[in-house]
């Protein structure tokens, strides 16, 4: 674990001011030297282009730290706009490279205020969670955060936009005004939403190239295992009867309303993703159907732990349980929450619409055709070829 996390901001009278820190005995790396030399680092030049958010490390003798600076913006407007981590000297900085940023971006949305030095302690014990993180618990949070999520559906819909309409979707969801660099991170390092300057337009345009949503897909490893006959046919019957009854109410909807119905679970579903225990669970049953009490032996939590996870997860529809003649309790999954990124192809018939409609100015409209051009898999396929 680091030796700690601290959150300046820079005062003009002061120069870096330490707002909230943790542990509260932290004092390596935030003497008045350190921390205006970290802070002439981030700052160099004068204009929001030159002082975008970003992370950065530097070595010291006895200690390194892990930065991340909020942006030109936040600096200005005399609000927390640098978060320290503090490293032992061995440490490898790069291993917070994702985790800081996020706990640092949830910070700064609250940094017009007192209420993130609140938040702090509990964000520094998290760190460890994030850079733990599998890719597709890396998505979910994505999907999990309100803001981000209200990002990509909006881009689904519309497929791309100035940063300046982004930043009244950012003011209007949470109500006050945030570097868009911050909430589109992520994004972009994920490989779906890209930015880019047009000629003629005045701001920065952000576009959609891969849509990211989970879908409950129906669990093919488990159905494929109940035919080996290693479970109870009064289990086996009783799953194929209700998980057929649910996958078929659930196409059902996907027919009537596909973005409704895509989006109306997703942010119970990436809970689950995101708890550790309970995805360690759904990981294990993903594997294949297991009794109970099996189940309870192969994960590392307190028997009464697990039951709260089972219950939860089957009220969610994601697992079934089921009890044999002899009483014995089967889990099984129900439905397989999956994260898909997918090319947006819809999106290209809805730029035209939008272009001839004169909803998008020609020139963004134009440019994002360009790009769905470029990224469509079949010219990724051909360079792919090309290359070999």
């Amino acid at each position: 674990m680091p030796e700690g996390l601290a959150v300046l901001k820079w005062d003009d009278e002061l120069g870096p001011v330490v707002t909230k820190k943790t542990p509260k005995k932290l004092q390596i790396g935030l003497d008045p030297t350190t921390s205006m030399r970290v802070y002439g680092i981030a700052t160099l030049g004068e204009t929001e282009e030159s002082q975008k958010p970003g992370f950065s490390s530097l070595a010291f003798n006895d200690f390194q730290l892990a930065v991340y600076y909020g942006g030109l913006r936040m600096h200005l407007n005399g609000l927390p706009s640098m978060v320290f981590l503090v490293l032992k000297p061995d440490e490898d900085p790069d291993v917070y490279k994702d985790a800081l940023p996020e706990i640092a971006t949830q910070i700064f949305l609250d940094a017009d205020g007192d209420k993130y030095k609140s938040q702090v302690p509990k964000l520094y014990k998290q760190l460890e969670r994030f850079t733990q993180m599998s890719p597709e618990q890396q998505q979910a949070s994505v999907l999990n955060d309100p803001l981000r999520r209200t990002i990509i559906q909006t881009l689904m819909r519309n497929g791309t936009l100035q940063s300046t309409e982004l930043a009244e979707i950012i003011l209007d969801k949470i109500g006050k005004q945030i570097d868009v660099d911050l909430v589109l991170r992520p994004l972009v390092k994920m490989g779906l939403v890209a930015t880019g300057w047009v000629e003629g337009l005045s701001s920065e345009i952000i576009y959609l190239t891969r849509a990211l949503f989970l879908l409950r897909k129906i669990p093919i490893d488990t159905i494929q295992s109940l035919r080996n006959g290693s479970l109870p046919p009064e289990v086996i019957e009783k799953y194929l009867e209700e998980s057929r009854e649910f996958h078929k109410d659930y196409l059902s909807n996907l027919r009537t309303d596909l973005f409704d119905t895509i989006w109306n679970d997703v942010e119970d579903l990436t809970n689950y993703i995101l708890d550790f225990q309970a995805y360690d669970i759904i990981q294990l049953i993903r594997q294949g159907p297991i009794e109970e009490e099996k189940l309870k032996e192969q994960i590392d939590l307190e028997d009464d732990l697990i039951t709260k996870h089972l219950k939860k997860l089957e009220k969610s529809n994601i697992i079934l349980r089921v009890k044999d003649s002899k009483k014995r309790s089967h889990i099984l999954l129900k439905c397989n929450p999956e994260i898909l990124t997918v090319y947006p192809e819809w999106l290209i018939q809805r730029t035209v619409d939008m272009y001839n409609e004169e909803e998008l100015v020609p020139n963004q409209a134009i440019h994002y055709l360009e790009v769905l051009k470029r990224s469509h898999p079949s010219q990724i396929e051909t360079l792919t070829m090309e290359s070999e």
